[in-house]
C-alpha cells in the first residue's frame, strides 16, 4: 500500500513496508532478488467495516483471538467488553491493530513503533511497543505490553501474518498439545497430546476451514512454497501457536501467540496451561519472532 504514511525499511535481500496508521501493520515483505512477497501484499485496504484485509500481518495486543461471550474473568471480577460486529458475541484479536501507532525511530532497516491505550475494550491502561528490523534474508519482529494501570491486568501478545503462498504450500510444525474446538473456533478446555508433527496442505482446506490451535510450540514453523520457504520463529512467551487457513484461501495463517483462545476465561475455570498472564502495575511482557527467507537454489 503506497502512503506517505507508510515506512519502508530494506536491504540487498529483503524489503518491508510498515504503516504505523494501519494498527502497526507489515503491508509488504519482498525477496528482492527474486521479487517474492512472503506475506499477502496490502495494496488497498478493501475491507467489510470493522473489518481489515487479509493481508500483510499485524499485532495481537493485550490479547490474542477471541474472547468467548466478550465478558472476560479475572481477578474474580467479570469485565464487560465490546464485541466485534464480525464475529459477535464474542471479541477478537485485541484493540492494538485497530488504532494508529505512533513512530519513535526509522532508520535504513530499522522501525520502532509505539501505541498509548486507555478504552472501553480494555479496563485497563496499557503501552505497547513494536519493533522490525531486517538482518539479511530474516525480518525481526519485536513486541511489548506494558500495565499502564494502578492494578493487575491479564495480558497476552501474539503476531499475525497472512502468509503467501502458491498452489502446493504446506506447513509444517511441532507442538506437544493440540486444544479441541467448538463451531465456532473457541477452545472447549479439552487438550490432547499430539503425537507427531502437525503437517498441513492443499487437502486439509480444500473442502472446509483448516483450524489448529496447538501449545508447547516448538517455537518453529517452516512453509514450503514453490520457491523456496519461510522460517517462522519465536521465543518464550510465544509458546502457543495458530495454524489457520480459510476454504479455499491463497495464503496461510500461522500466528505465534502467548496464549490460546479465551485463555483468560479458561484459566479462571481452572484450565491449566493456557499461558495467560497477569502483570503488575508498571510490569511488562515481551516478545520476539522473526520470518526468513530461504531460496532454492
Amino acid at each position: 500500500m503506497t502512503s506517505p504514511s507508510c515506512l519502508t525499511i530494506s536491504n540487498d535481500l529483503l524489503r518491508a513496508d510498515i504503516a504505523p496508521h494501519l494498527g502497526a501493520r507489515l503491508t509488504r515483505l519482498v525477496a528482492v532478488d527474486s521479487d517474492t512477497n512472503l506475506v499477502v501484499p496490502l495494496d488497498a485496504w478493501n475491507a467489510p467495516p470493522h473489518g481489515w484485509p487479509k493481508a500483510g500481518a499485524y499485532p495481537l495486543i493485550p490479547y490474542s483471538n477471541r474472547i468467548a461471550g466478550a465478558r472476560l474473568s479475572f481477578g474474580g471480577e467479570i469485565h464487560a467488553l465490546p464485541p466485534h460486529p464480525l464475529d459477535p458475541p464474542n471479541t477478537l484479536h485485541g484493540i492494538a491493530h485497530a488504532l494508529p501507532w505512533r513512530l519513535i525511530a526509522h532508520v535504513a532497516d530499522t522501525v520502532e513503533l509505539a501505541l498509548h491505550y486507555e478504552g472501553e475494550h480494555w479496563p485497563w491502561p496499557f503501552d505497547a511497543q513494536l519493533g522490525f528490523r531486517l538482518e539479511r534474508r530474516t525480518l525481526h519482529v519485536r513486541m511489548s505490553v506494558r500495565n499502564a494501570g494502578e492494578r493487575p491486568m491479564p495480558a497476552g501478545l501474539g503476531w499475525h501474518p497472512f502468509l503467501a503462498t502458491e498452489a502446493g504450500a504446506m506447513v509444517r510444525f511441532d507442538a506437544g498439545r493440540q486444544w479441541m474446538l467448538d463451531a465456532r473456533f473457541i477452545p472447549t478446555g479439552t487438550s490432547q497430546v499430539a503425537t507427531r508433527p502437525f503437517m498441513l496442505g492443499a487437502q486439509d482446506w480444500r473442502n472446509g476451514d483448516c483450524v489448529v490451535y496447538a501449545s508447547d510450540w516448538r517455537g518453529e514453523a517452516v512453509i514450503e512454497r514453490l520457491h523456496g520457504r519461510v522460517r517462522l520463529r519465536a521465543e518464550a512467551p510465544l509458546t502457543h501457536v495458530v495454524a489457520f487457513v480459510p476454504r479455499g484461501a491463497p495464503y496461510l495463517c500461522v500466528e505465534p501467540v502467548s496464549h490460546v483462545a479465551n485463555g483468560f476465561n479458561l484459566a479462571a475455570a481452572g484450565v491449566c496451561d493456557t499461558g495467560t498472564r497477569a502483570l503488575a502495575p508498571g510490569a511488562t511482557l515481551d516478545a520476539r519472532a522473526s520470518l526468513e527467507w530461504e531460496p532454492i537454489t
